[in-house]
């Protein structure tokens, strides 16, 4: 996979992590595979196959379908806002060593806590939030999630929402590892969309 590819597959992790933060504000639930899939890329923190921190074009699936999606629906502006939201707060985290080096420690300890089985239980997801909730929200830009009131005042479903977002930002991280910026949504968004499509191509193939 090229220098490109791997940006856009990153791009659709974030992406992704948008849309499941989407389902979880506005349905109260979301899709589990995209959700399972991108909590699992958090702990991938040694991993130099950026193919793999990802979990490859399968674990980002329905975040190259929505790139590569040709009429966006009316809820898209709101997934993109969440977008650019996660890849502007990973460039000023990247700008704070020790923010950086606080998060990669707590992190450590979560992936290394033997309690944890599986993370998308409820420790995991609470671990994760903690991280996202006493390090991440303290910087900017603060990313506001819109919603159902109903959903977003349960106690489930805003440790959910931190835990994706703290997701997003560790996709993020790769986009911008692989010469990935902001500007790139608007300028290049047809050839993002255009990789996209043949990624999702080449995995059904």
């Amino acid at each position: 996979m090229n220098r490109l590819e791997i940006r856009v597959l990153a791009l659709a992790g974030v992406a992704q992590c948008a849309l499941v933060v989407q389902q979880l504000a506005r349905r109260g639930r979301a899709e589990a595979e995209p959700f399972q899939c991108s909590l699992e890329t958090i702990v991938r923190l040694d991993q130099e196959n950026s193919v793999a921190v990802l979990g490859g074009v399968d674990g980002v699936f329905s975040g190259l379908k929505e790139l590569s999606r040709q009429r966006p629906d009316p809820s898209a502006i709101e997934r993109l806002r969440y977008t650019i939201a996660m890849i502007g707060l990973q460039k000023n985290l990247r700008a704070d060593p020790v923010a950086s080096q606080q998060v990669r420690d707590a992190l450590l300890a979560i992936r290394d806590d033997p309690e944890i089985e599986d993370w998308v239980d409820e420790g995991a997801i609470g671990a994760f939030s903690e991280v996202y909730e006493s390090i991440l929200s303290k910087l900017s830009p603060r990313i506001m999630v819109h919603g159902e009131q109903r959903y977003l005042e349960t106690p489930q479903i805003p440790p959910q929402v931190r835990a994706v977002l703290l997701a997003g930002v560790r996709a993020a991280y790769v986009f911008h590892d692989q010469g990935g910026r902001k500007f790139q949504l608007f300028l290049s968004r047809k050839r993002i969309a255009a990789v996209a499509a043949q990624l999702q191509q080449s995995q059904a193939a």
